[in-house]
């Protein structure tokens, strides 16, 4: 589970922990992870794919079906602001202007249409390290990207293979990715393949 530290407060954990509130009122943190992982996995496989055009209602369905059978807020943009590390997250009271910037930069791009794979995985990198400082979800914001990217990976008739990619060195790409999103690129040259 990621861990956020919410700047002022958090209205998305009970009282006096870091445990999210949750539909099962679960307050072990191990097993609240655990229920976590099972049911966003049965969740996924629900999941259709969509052709674009994508905005942040998008990002906002895919966040509901993984879990809203876990979360009362699934679905709903974030009311705090969150860090993660060193990473300041966008502040909450802008998180539609920025989505709104971010999607309008994929739709003058084409949403990557026709771009050789070498290509495609260098701009699908660089969009990636935008959209992952948006963060507009209390929590599993990284799931429901990457379900977006992969979308937008299949529209162009290539799929990312996350297998490929290492925790460690996605983790760092991530955090590289706010200055450079060349350390992505990197990783999605290696993981892209076509569809």
């Amino acid at each position: 589970m990621d861990k956020y530290t919410p700047i002022y407060g958090d209205p998305y954990c009970y009282p006096g922990t870091d445990v999210l509130i949750n539909n099962f009122d679960e307050r072990n943190i191990y097993i609240l992870e655990e229920l976590e992982v099972d049911l966003t996995e049965a969740a996924a496989q629900k999941i259709q794919f969509r052709h674009p055009p994508y905005n942040l209602r998008t990002m906002e369905q895919i966040h509901a079906s993984l879990f809203s059978d876990l979360y009362p807020w699934a679905g709903k943009l974030r009311t705090c602001d969150i860090t993660k590390g060193d990473t300041r997250f966008c502040n909450c009271n802008f998180i539609e202007l920025e989505a709104t910037k971010l999607f309008a930069a994929l739709a003058e791009d084409k949403w990557l249409k026709g771009l050789p794979i070498a290509q495609f995985a260098e701009k699908l990198a660089e969009h990636y390290c935008e959209f992952n400082l948006l963060h507009p979800f209390r929590e599993g914001n990284g799931r429901t990207q990457r379900y977006l990217f992969d979308f937008i990976a299949n529209s162009n008739g290539y799929v990312v293979m996350w297998g490929e990619i290492e925790r460690k060195e996605w983790l760092n790409a991530n955090v590289m990715g706010v200055f450079d999103p060349e350390p992505m690129a990197i990783l999605f040259r290696r993981a892209i393949n076509l569809l």
